[in-house]
């Protein structure tokens, strides 16, 4: 009787401290702000709308990633500063990241008119982690995912 109670006991406890990541929907995401910094570098602001109907709250602790442009990498990405997303209601947050252009002479031989770029030739490796506010973490990783089809989903 008390194994079947600590076992019972046991997986409450589990289920419990679970947090649905399906539950959570990112509604849009628009870019607000671009700083340049240098010739290679840039700061961007992303704002995005997100629900949060897991059972914790969210924290972005980090991101990092390389955009590429016919596989050979374009940029690389950072996270700036960690974000929270409040759980149970819809909430409008920005993140910060850091764009340094790996190679700048590709710039140059793309052309400088960025409304020419086709979104076709670029794909994203992204690799990042989740906190819940439970304490327990979640990576996540995004490995050739074009671009294209990224910014058709928001």
């Amino acid at each position: 009787m008390k194994r079947l109670l600590t076992v019972t006991i046991l997986i409450i406890t589990l289920l419990g401290g679970c947090t649905n990541y399906r539950d959570v929907e990112v509604n849009s995401v628009t870019l607000r702000d671009v700083k340049l910094m240098s010739t290679s570098r840039a700061t961007i602001e992303v704002e995005y709308v997100i629900t949060n109907n897991s059972g914790s709250d969210l924290i972005l602790a980090s991101a990092d990633g390389f955009l590429m442009k016919n596989r050979v990498n374009f940029a690389q990405l950072a996270l700036i500063s960690a974000d929270t997303v409040a759980r149970g209601e819809t909430t409008t947050n920005r993140l910060k990241f850091n764009v340094e252009l790996l190679d700048p002479l590709s710039l140059f031989s793309m052309g400088l008119n960025i409304n020419s770029w086709k979104t076709s030739d670029f794909e994203i490796n992204v690799r990042g982690v989740i906190e819940n506010s439970r304490g327990r973490k979640r990576v996540f990783k995004f490995k050739n995912l074009p671009l294209e089809n990224l910014i058709k989903r928001f």
